[in-house]
């Protein structure tokens, strides 16, 4: 009687969220390199090494959902500080153009997925209502100033997004966000 016992074959099970994860890394490592248009859902599945069908059960609309998911992540860090008391407004909208810089090929990747399924947009719309009235539950703030923020937001950020990707507003970074700072201040008047 052979006493030596075999090695049991564990299977490597990662959890939803690890799943998640793997699958939004591999989206962005892809976008990155190669674009929007050409990033396939099959590319997104070898990279994270998962199925294809596991991409949908998380992600039913596919690449959109998968793009709308890493905007709300990017989304929640740059919405907040527009319904703080800052006292460096500079600063604040220095790190907007920075975020938007540093994720370029994510936000055009949004923008097509806003393109290809506008429910995905509506989607974010009720998600942005939603981020700000939490933080300004979370400091205390009225929620009432929620329409103010959100409008300051998304003005700055549509004015962010035209110079980055479209035409340049401004010649230099300083000078936009001087742009920006009398726009905010203007807004919030």
């Amino acid at each position: 009687m052979n006493n030596v016992q075999q090695p049991i074959a564990m299977s490597y099970q990662r959890d939803k969220e690890q799943k998640k994860t793997d699958i939004q890394q591999a989206f962005t490592e892809l976008i990155n390199s190669n674009g929007y248009d050409k990033t396939t859902i099959r590319q997104i599945a070898k990279k994270a090494d998962i199925s294809v069908g596991i991409i949908y059960h998380y992600y039913p609309q596919g690449k959109p959902s998968i793009a709308a998911t890493i905007y709300e992540k990017n989304l929640r860090e740059t919405i907040t500080p527009y319904s703080s008391n800052t006292d460096n407004i500079d600063e604040m909208l220095r790190n907007h153009l920075k975020s938007h810089r540093e994720n370029s090929e994510l936000y055009k990747a949004f923008d097509q997925a806003i393109l290809a399924d506008h429910g995905v947009f509506e989607a974010i719309k009720k998600d942005r209502r939603q981020i700000m009235i939490e933080y300004l539950e979370e400091k205390g703030s009225p929620v009432e100033l929620v329409d103010g923020w959100l409008t300051t937001y998304n003005v700055i950020d549509a004015v962010i997004h035209k110079h980055l990707y479209i035409n340049p507003v401004c010649e230099t970074d300083s000078e936009l966000v001087n742009l920006l700072n009398t726009i905010y201040t203007a807004i919030n008047s």
